[in-house]
């Protein structure tokens, strides 16, 4: 069977087909629209996104509560990549890429656990939780076990989330990307929490149609109504989905009430600040923070806590935050509790969403309603992998044409700009590489 047609998947075009088909379809790109069919429905294009984009970038692959004990690890998996993150002793967490270094089968086979070593169950091949080879049965005289270690991948642990990068290259320099964002993960207190509840949301869809619906409160209205009643619909329409995805008088209307709350945030002891990148940047992060409904404390259906307040706060200040690591990875952090969103692209037509739920370490399981903390992200959820599923099945037609943005969705012009730049920044780093391994 060819590796390139599991799961359905066309097999994958030659480079030169792929390079023609991605020049055809950026032609074919019009400023304010949806993107062309191919983007969000051809093998070619997913395998460029794979080499070119989400392979070049720092991904969040879970919280280190996940892996509290030496020997707790579990599987992240991403495109045909699958990663062991694994937490080697008590200040250390690994990532290696789970393939044997004997003849390429998959060591791990479960998705979770606890282990000692890691043995692949063809030849018996056995890893420490460091990687190195520890025994490989009736090699001959001349083999050097030290290099058949399995092959690490780059693993940066930052305020408790496991950020993995899946390229050879030396990647962009981690403090220079996410430093500024320090204070905020700290007063929330990200790095001690503990995962109260954790869902997922297999999502049937490209992964750029689930990060455009995420980067969108055009679509709230309709088909939200359990978001929508935590929040003000002012601050919906202005800053739904983060700064500049809304309308500009809708933000010019709705500051004076941003900034008075800001105040009282402050006074508090929140720091206050906004992240907005442009098109140019690596990650295109985002950081906004604001107000929840008049008289909410939380994002729970009465608008009461559903946990003891989180991190460093002394009070609650009725706002919320909303930070986005790169399109793939979202923060929604209340007082009481946070929600990280973890989006990653499996297949052409098929993603992952997974949802953490963080409270403070320090909280008892008794202090937390984990029914009333999830009511609100987790049926949003379940109704953006109902819409999404939709819009990828229309997107198939052989009708659908590019529609055009409206006011409410200016952040999804903004990750079009980007996405297609790091296309074009991707295919010349991919050629850069491929010369330096041919020595041209």
């Amino acid at each position: 069977m060819n590796c390139a047609n599991r799961g359905g998947e066309s097999p994958a075009p030659s480079s030169t087909a792929a390079a023609e088909r991605l020049r055809a379809l950026a032609a074919d790109v019009v400023p304010g629209h949806s993107l062309p069919q191919g983007y969000y429905c051809d093998q070619a294009v997913f395998e460029a996104d794979m080499s070119r984009v989400i392979g070049r970038k720092w991904l969040v692959a879970g919280h280190v509560d996940r892996i509290r004990n030496p020997g707790d690890y579990f599987l992240y998996e991403v495109g045909r990549e699958s990663l062991i993150v694994v937490r080697s002793d008590a200040s250390t967490v690994n990532a290696f890429f789970n393939v044997c270094r004997h003849r390429g089968s998959i060591v791990c086979t479960q998705a979770e656990g606890r282990a000692a070593r890691f043995t692949c169950g063809y030849h018996a091949w056995s890893y420490g939780l460091d990687g190195a080879l520890l025994a490989a049965r009736q090699m001959p005289a001349d083999f050097v076990r030290e290099r058949h270690g399995l092959h690490r991948c780059h693993v940066r642990v930052f305020h408790g989330l496991i950020f993995v990068y899946l390229g050879t290259e030396e990647p962009p320099d981690f403090d220079a990307t996410f430093g500024d964002l320090d204070p905020y993960l700290d007063f929330h207190g990200i790095a001690g929490a503990r995962i109260a509840h954790r869902e997922s949301y297999p999502t049937d869809a490209n992964w750029k149609l689930v990060v455009e619906n995420f980067l969108e409160c055009y679509h709230c209205v309709p088909s939200h109504p359990e978001f929508c009643s935590m929040h003000p619909p002012e601050a919906l329409v202005a800053f739904g989905a983060g700064p500049s995805s809304g309308p500009a008088d809708a933000e010019d209307a709705y500051l004076p009430t941003l900034r008075a709350w800001e105040a009282r945030a402050a006074a508090l002891g929140r720091p206050i600040g906004t992240v907005d990148d442009g098109a140019d940047t690596t990650h295109l992060r985002l950081l906004l923070q604001r107000t929840l409904r008049p008289g909410y404390e939380s994002e729970t259906q009465d608008g009461r806590p559903a946990a003891p307040l989180m991190g460093k706060r002394q009070a609650f200040d009725q706002g919320r935050m909303y930070l986005s690591f790169s399109p793939f990875t979202q923060l929604v952090a209340d007082n009481d509790f946070a929600v990280l969103f973890v989006f990653t692209p499996r297949r052409v037509d098929y993603t992952d969403v997974d949802l953490y739920w963080l409270v403070d370490g320090r909280a008892g399981a008794d202090q937390v309603d984990v029914a009333r903390m999830i009511w609100g992200w987790d049926r949003t959820t379940r109704q953006d992998k109902t819409i999404t599923e939709n819009n990828q099945a229309g997107v198939r037609s052989q009708r659908y044409t590019p529609g055009p943005y409206s006011s409410q969705e200016r952040r999804v012009v903004t990750f079009q700009e980007w996405y297609l730049k790091q296309l074009d920044q991707g295919a010349a780093t991919v050629a850069a590489a491929g010369n330096t391994r041919t020595g041209s």
